[in-house]
């Protein structure tokens, strides 16, 4: 009678799931199925984020243009240079991301939701086990993806204090979600659509495998011993709820449209202040139009810092333009592009002008556009993930160092990626 009225939905999903990890969680087919999975979240991303982006791009020109038109043309308004160049630019430059931020949540709760982080946290168990890392750790890291903050919060799942001092401090190398905007710029203006998706998933590969090294090199050095066991039960297969992927999705999209409408907007007006003045008079107007926003630029506060970072970031093939985008960018990675949006608008009231990858594609080869990324993945995070990492470690000696043990890492690295390309002929062309 029990047989024939109960229905095992539990056990036949167990066994389902059974049979899929098989496939999934096998020795040698289970990593590339991994990278392949990543893969095709980094191509989603790009090839179905690119019409929306460009419908806010051109919703965002079209206001500019509109709050342009307040003032008569040829204008010189602080206003309007504030609310076009500062406000509108800075903010719009950022907010243009939002599909690809929004996407690659979208996959990441698909892929958390069926089960399958799960699984990945399973398969990259031997991987760390071989840099004495607990398995365990491997998940603060995919958490890593959307932000760094609540990753370096899930390392309290730790048992060990040396595994979660590790994974802490390794975790802004795994690329962070503010990151993204910087590479939706940099990449479709230096490279091929068919090139777009490969450059992204070695981007954030870079990031791992570099998490990886820097992790075994602390374990081998500053946080010898034991690692603990890892077990872990593997949950069955789901099929993800819509509602329960809007939910993630939009909880962490929304949090990042809170920070483009706060900090990123307070940032921007202070960056548009210190690319403003002082102001030059009496431009040589012989000059050609970029060689004349140089010169305005360079007098500024903002290009009197990036002048004096030059001579640093000059062997990473990068100029004091890209030094003064740099300024606001420990704030919050995002800034970056609005940085770059404000200092290449600079004494422009023309609508018309060429937009800002163009201007990237002219100034800069495409070896120069890959440094920028790769230094901007590395380098030192945001103040707010130096401020966590100070309360979960309870030291300020343990943040300083990741402050600037990633900021001193990314300096080599680009340094010796770009003397490498250089070296190999391929710093030239645009």
């Amino acid at each position: 009678v029990c047989q024939e009225t109960v229905r095992s939905t539990v056990e036949t999903r167990h066994t389902v799931s059974d049979r899929i990890d098989e496939i999934v969680i096998h020795r040698f087919w289970g990593l590339p199925i991994f990278l392949g999975l990543m893969y095709a979240v980094f191509w989603l991303t790009f090839t179905a984020g690119t019409p929306p982006m460009d419908w806010i791009d051109a919703a965002f020109g079209w206001l500019g243009g509109a709050v342009a038109g307040w003032w008569p043309e040829g204008s010189e308004s602080l206003l309007q240079s504030l609310l076009v160049d500062g406000v509108i630019a800075g903010v719009g430059g950022v907010l243009i991301f939002l599909p690809n931020i929004l996407l690659l949540f979208l996959a990441i709760a698909v892929l958390e939701d069926s089960g399958y982080l799960a699984r990945a946290a399973f398969l990259m168990d031997r991987l760390m086990h071989r840099i004495r890392l607990h398995g365990k750790s491997f998940i603060p890291m995919l958490t890593g993806f959307g932000c760094s903050i609540p990753a370096i919060m899930a390392t309290r799942t730790l048992e060990s204090r040396r595994d979660r001092l590790t994974t802490m401090l390794v975790i802004p190398l795994v690329s962070c979600g503010a990151r993204l905007p910087i590479y939706a710029l940099i990449i479709p203006a230096f490279f091929p659509q068919a090139w777009r998706a490969p450059m992204l998933w070695i981007l954030y590969m870079t990031g791992i495998g570099l998490a990886i090294l820097c992790a075994k090199l602390l374990r081998s050095t500053l946080f010898r011993g034991e690692t603990v066991p890892f077990v872990m039960e593997l949950p069955p297969y789901r099929l993800p709820t819509w509602k329960g992927i809007w939910m993630h999705m939009w909880d962490r999209g929304g949090a990042y449209l809170k920070k483009a409408g706060t900090v990123i907007l307070a940032i921007s007006i202070v960056l548009w202040a210190l690319t403003t003045f002082p102001r030059l008079e009496g431009v040589d107007e012989s000059l050609p139009e970029e060689a004349q926003q140089a010169e305005v630029l360079a007098h500024t506060v903002a290009g009197r810092i990036g002048h004096a970072l030059e001579p640093v970031i000059r062997p990473l093939g990068f100029d004091w333009r890209i030094g003064t985008a740099m300024i606001g960018a420990f704030a919050a990675k995002e800034v970056f592009v609005a940085q770059l949006g404000i200092v290449y608008s600079v004494g422009e009231a023309d609508e018309e002008s060429e937009p800002l990858r163009e201007k990237l594609k002219q100034n800069y080869s495409p070896l120069v556009g890959f440094c920028i990324m790769l230094f901007m993945l590395i380098s030192a995070p945001c103040m707010a993930t130096i401020a966590v990492t100070k309360r979960e470690s309870h030291s300020w000696s343990w943040a300083l160092f990741q402050l600037g043990g990633l900021t001193l890492l990314a300096w080599v690295v680009t340094f010796a990626v770009y003397q490498a390309g250089m070296w190999l002929g391929m710093g030239t062309g645009a």
